[in-house]
């Protein structure tokens, strides 16, 4: 008998896990959930699962690190990013990481066995990536925005400012302490060359980044 094969699940929200695990285990998978990246990484050294599927908005050090050491233990690990984020910057950025695949929270729930299923077979799983490539304009802002080298984490707190969410806010949902933000927050002023947050909204339109 063929031993079934695994998914690691990474998600703090208890009601989306169960969700996903039922559709996962309807497909015949074995599935392993945890609430955080740091039970995910812990998890992935004792049992290797065969993808491992990573909500990068999750308490403590986040699905960001979570990936980011996971990956550099073990290169060959596929891990597909959930998330609430549904744009082609944050999927550019997901790329930089060497995850294999992004999938937007806002799918259709069946959608999850497909990105798995292509995983499995050696492939990625970009769902946005032709609709967004159709759009020149906004293709060629994204590239030109990843020029300027911000990190995922950067990025992801330069989206959060440029969404209009405070410092306090971005270090409640990202778990990180208020000065942390306000480095990131510095560094990114500093790499897009900006000095106040209006100029840096008005940055992120003009890249495709935020809708005005």
């Amino acid at each position: 008998m063929v031993d079934p094969l695994t998914v690691l699940l990474a998600d703090d929200h208890p009601v989306v896990r169960t969700g996903y695990r039922y559709l996962l285990e309807k497909a015949g998978y074995l599935v392993s959930e945890v609430a955080s990246a740091e039970s995910a990484y812990q998890l992935y050294q004792q049992t290797t699962h065969d993808v491992v599927i990573m909500d990068i908005s999750m308490p403590g050090m986040g699905g960001i690190e979570g990936i980011r050491r996971l990956i550099a233990r073990y290169p060959q690990v596929k891990i597909l990013i959930l998330s609430m984020y549904d744009d082609h910057s944050y999927q550019q950025n997901s790329r930089a990481l060497g995850v294999k695949g992004y999938l937007s929270k806002n799918c259709a729930a069946e959608e999850l066995v497909v990105a798995v299923a292509c995983l499995l077979k050696g492939k990625s799983y970009f769902k946005n990536d032709n609709t967004i490539s159709n759009n020149e304009e906004t293709s060629q802002q994204n590239d030109k925005l990843s020029t300027y080298n911000l990190s995922p984490r950067q990025f992801q707190i330069f989206r959060m400012l440029a969404d209009g969410h405070s410092s306090m806010d971005i270090s409640t949902e990202l778990n990180l302490s208020h000065k942390t933000v306000n480095n990131h927050r510095g560094s990114i002023m500093k790499i897009l060359k900006l000095k106040n947050n209006v100029e840096l909204s008005r940055f992120a339109i003009r890249h495709g980044v935020i809708k005005p």
